[in-house]
């Protein structure tokens, strides 16, 4: 394996000696979960100069890793790679940093600016929000309980709630809920928005269909349309109109 391709995952402002190792080993399961390789990939190092893990991947499978990392850049990656990706950021940005994954040539292939984001913020406010998303994370302490939601807008948004309410979300595990609360809204000086530290009050399930499955179930109502059911949609708003 000594001529195997080795990447590197830096996590910057940590050390070896100052990174918690229950912590590393999160990071290390969301890396297996963005790269998709990982039974073929070895730890073989962690060193210092920021906290550094260097990964040697089996050869036949270096083609596959580098078509995930470049899918990851072009955001056409998996939704569990896409994820992982954000959900890493999102972990970066708690901890107060940054980090970036490394070719065998030492090239940042992905970068995770983590709180560099913050750094970059125009506007800052707390307010109550809304938003729905998958829930993929649920884990308790003794005071209260941290929930991770995979959003389409913002990408993994890491949460806080009560143990009460994380016992009723477990029912939802890898489902769409819609969750009400307050957060943190930060809008970038590109216009982007984002939103963390988000304290979630209630929820809602949301069930997703097709549409066929909205049509058929439209039909099952048995309503009796008229033959040209747009023609008096027409009527009725020239009629009211008119009033």
């Amino acid at each position: 394996m000594s001529d195997a391709p080795r990447y590197t995952f830096r996590i910057e402002d940590f050390t070896p000696e100052s990174m918690p190792f229950g912590r590393l080993v999160e990071y290390y399961s969301e890396i297996k979960r963005m790269l998709g390789v990982a039974e073929n990939m070895h730890l073989t190092n962690v060193f210092e100069s920021s906290h550094g893990s260097a990964f040697a991947v089996d050869r036949n499978y270096e083609t596959k890793l580098v078509r995930r990392l470049t899918e990851i850049s072009q955001g056409t990656a998996p939704k569990s790679a896409k994820r992982a990706h954000n959900s890493i950021n999102a972990m970066l940005k708690e901890d107060g940093t940054s980090g970036r994954f490394c070719d065998p040539q030492g090239h940042s292939v992905i970068i995770f600016p983590g709180k560099r984001i913050d750094e970059s913020n125009a506007l800052r406010v707390r307010d109550a929000a809304s938003f729905v998303g998958e829930i993929y994370h649920i884990a308790g302490t003794q005071y209260d309980a941290k929930v991770r939601i995979s959003t389409d807008t913002y990408g993994a948004v890491f949460c806080t709630t009560t143990r009460e309410i994380a016992k009723s979300l477990r029912d939802f595990l890898f489902e769409d809920v819609k969750v009400n609360g307050r957060g943190v809204w930060s809008r970038t000086a590109d216009g982007d928005w984002d939103i963390s530290d988000f304290v979630i009050t209630d929820f809602a399930p949301i069930k997703r269909e097709s549409l066929r499955d909205s049509v058929d179930r439209i039909r099952r109502l048995e309503i009796n349309w008229p033959n040209d059911t747009l023609a008096e949609i027409a009527a009725f708003d020239e009629k009211s109109g008119a009033a």
